[in-house]
């Protein structure tokens, strides 16, 4: 009976452990370059929403009202990762 419950039962607990290890591991870093992001902006020592979306396909900085558009703001007086587009 226990060689029964075993063989039937094992591969079925596999199965859904490698269901719930799939969605544990579910990444949430951009993965296509051409998805557009929401950029911000240095301002007054404190980083802002900029109004423009870019997409990190070219090399050609991504600008708003003159200042570089970064990817997220680390904190509040700290923006990071220039984003980049491609001049569309």
């Amino acid at each position: 009976m226990k060689t029964r419950i075993l063989k039937s039962g094992m591969p079925v607990m596999a199965f859904l452990m490698a269901i719930a290890f799939a969605f544990a591991s579910e990444s949430t870093v951009f993965e296509d370059g051409n998805s557009l992001r929401t950029g911000y902006i240095f301002q007054d020592n404190v980083c802002v929403p900029a109004p423009k979306d870019c997409n990190q396909v070219s090399l050609i900085p991504c600008v708003y009202n003159g200042n570089q558009v970064y990817a997220e703001q680390e904190n509040s007086t700290s923006c990071i990762v220039p984003l980049t587009h491609n001049g569309l």
